[in-house]
């Protein structure tokens, strides 16, 4: 009796997983980029506002005011490794390399890892601000964006590089068919939402990801961009054989170091957990 073997094909073609892009990082302030080295704290300096003083009221005199520094200490705290390895048969038998393919999935588990940190440092160092409202619809998260907004006017932030970052969850309450975001003339472009940008809502760029903390319910985040502090450096990366077997082996490590340096630039929303 034969039997009909099926034999086994391996594709030229490599299926790789989504993966959410990277938006706190990408907004982030990096500046202070080439300090990151692992147990380095980079010191950012800070000023007070120089007084200003009426000289004629001073009878034409003056004298000096010390000034101080009101700098923040940025640790490079954070250590992430990566480290997998790729059986000689199977990179013989799938072309592209996997070797290759799965180099770029670290990498991308890399930025994913410090996004997440990112967004969780900005809802954890900023301000909670409640709504007259809990954002429901349309109308109420508008409404959410407008308080947002106010917010950052008392604290006068500047209304240049103000950015917004929402969930999911956020930005379905915004798509409703009647929602002010969905008129161009609105939302300041008339290329419709693509991509992780929404386009211009009431000043702030905004953006869709779920890399914020919350993902079942809304939640959104506002802060200048000079507010959050990020850097970094792949301090090593290695390629080597394995010790055990026939196999290609890559290693990796990322460290960084990041900080909401304005509190009072960063304002979040997040809707209270339903009963």
């Amino acid at each position: 009796m034969y039997v009909n073997a099926i034999p086994e094909v391996w594709s030229a073609k490599i299926l790789q997983q989504f993966q959410q892009q990277a938006i706190f990082a990408a907004l982030a302030n990096k500046e202070y980029e080439g300090e990151a080295k692992v147990g380095n704290v980079v010191h950012v300096v800070g000023i007070n506002p120089i007084v200003i003083k009426d000289y004629k009221a001073a009878g034409r005199t003056t004298a000096a005011d010390n000034v101080t520094d009101t700098g923040i200490d940025l640790p490079i705290d954070n250590e992430k490794s990566f480290d997998f390895k790729v059986d000689d048969i199977d990179e013989a038998q799938a072309k592209p390399k996997l070797l290759n393919a799965f180099t770029k999935s670290a990498a991308d588990g890399l930025v994913q890892d410090t996004d997440k940190t990112l967004a969780a440092i900005l809802i954890a160092q900023g301000t909670a601000v409640t709504p007259a409202a809990p954002a429901t619809d349309a109308a109420t998260a508008w409404n959410v964006i407008r308080a947002l907004k106010l917010q950052m006017a008392k604290a006068l932030v500047p209304t240049s590089e103000r950015v917004l970052v929402m969930n999911a969850e956020f930005a379905t309450l915004l798509e409703d068919s009647d929602s002010k975001l969905m008129k161009a003339d609105e939302s300041g472009t008339t290329a419709g939402l693509r991509d992780a940008s929404i386009g211009k809502i009431l000043g702030f760029s905004t953006y869709e990801s779920e890399n914020l903390p919350v993902t079942d319910r809304p939640q959104c985040v506002a802060w200048h961009r000079s507010a959050l502090v990020y850097a970094s450096q792949i301090q090593k990366t290695e390629f080597m054989r394995a010790q055990d077997s026939f196999a290609d082996r890559t290693r990796g490590l990322h460290v960084y170091g990041a900080k909401n340096l304005r509190p009072n630039a960063v304002f979040s929303y997040t809707a209270a957990v339903t009963p």
